[in-house]
Formats: structure tokens, sequence, C-alpha cells
């Protein structure tokens, strides 16, 4: 029997791979020549849903920045990134400034193993992020920020633990 939250050594994506074949352009043999760490993060999808990373984004909103950002970030500006670690230059309105986007990359990280847990892909833990160029002052005036999951269709943030009870 397969544990469904965990991706078993056998365990080709045989379910899934009518809808992965296609949209990554394998064959048979490519997905059973995937290393179980690839099969894990495709696995997220068996229990949020094939199309979950269109569901939702990230949003990093600038909470406190006391004006020594030299990249100009200021309070209340946000940096709006899809479940691909791409910016969405639309809905953002921060300076895209590398040293407050950084941290969010280790976040990311985490994602599709939690998604492929049924959890929700941010954790109540890494909710907060603050920029890592200290400077002169040793800190001092760098932003700070709040990171947070919301639907993109409705952009309501997602503070649901479970995702996937939504999809049973």
């Amino acid at each position: 029997m397969r544990d469904p939250y965990y991706v078993q050594e056998d365990d080709n994506l045989d379910d899934m791979a009518a809808v992965l074949k296609p949209a990554l352009g394998f064959t048979d043999e490519d997905l059973k020549r995937l290393s179980p760490e690839a099969k894990t993060l495709f696995s997220a999808r068996r229990r949020l849903g094939i199309d979950w990373l269109d569901r939702y984004e990230v949003v990093v909103t600038v909470t406190k920045s006391p004006g020594g950002c030299r990249c100009g970030i200021r309070e209340g500006q946000k940096i709006v990134f899809d479940m691909r670690h791409k910016v969405k230059p639309d809905l953002s309105d921060a300076p895209l400034c590398v040293h407050l986007m950084a941290p969010v990359l280790s976040i990311f990280y985490m994602t599709f193993d939690r998604a492929a847990e049924g959890l929700n892909p941010l954790t109540c833990i890494w909710r907060f992020i603050e920029c890592p160029m200290t400077g002169a002052n040793h800190g001092a005036d760098k932003a700070l920020a709040e990171v947070t999951l919301r639907r993109v269709d409705t952009h309501e943030p997602v503070t649901k633990r479970m995702l996937a009870e939504d999809f049973a």
C-alpha cells in the first residue's frame, strides 16, 4: 500500500502520468528515472491538486523600515511571488531589493515538501523575515517584513494549516 504522504521507491507517479508527461515532455521511462526528491516535489500535486501552484502566491509585506534602507524600501510596500518563485511585478510596489528577497528563498525551499504532505506551504514559524544587510549601525535601519500565503483569485490570506482537506 502506498503511503499518501511519502513517495515510495516503486512509485512512478502513474496516477499523475497523464498530466505530467505532456506538461514536461516526459516519457514513461523519464518518470521512472526521476530521483526520489523530484518525485516528492511532483507528488505535492497528489495532495493539493494538479493546479495548486496556480492557486496561491507568496506576499512579502514590509512591516518596518526605519529609513536606512539604501534600496528605498518603505513600510507597507510589498513584493508578490508566484509559487514558482517568480516576482509578480504588476502586483508588487516595493523596489526589487535582492537583500530583502534573499531570505524568501529559504522559505520557498520548504514549500513543496510541506505541500506534499497536504500542509499549508508556508509554516507558521517562518512568517517574518529581515533584510540581511546590517550596515554600520549593526542593522538598526534594516527592513523587516511579514510573509503570507494568499489565494490568487481573491487575494485573501490563507491561514489554514491543512490545505489538503479542501481537496480530499
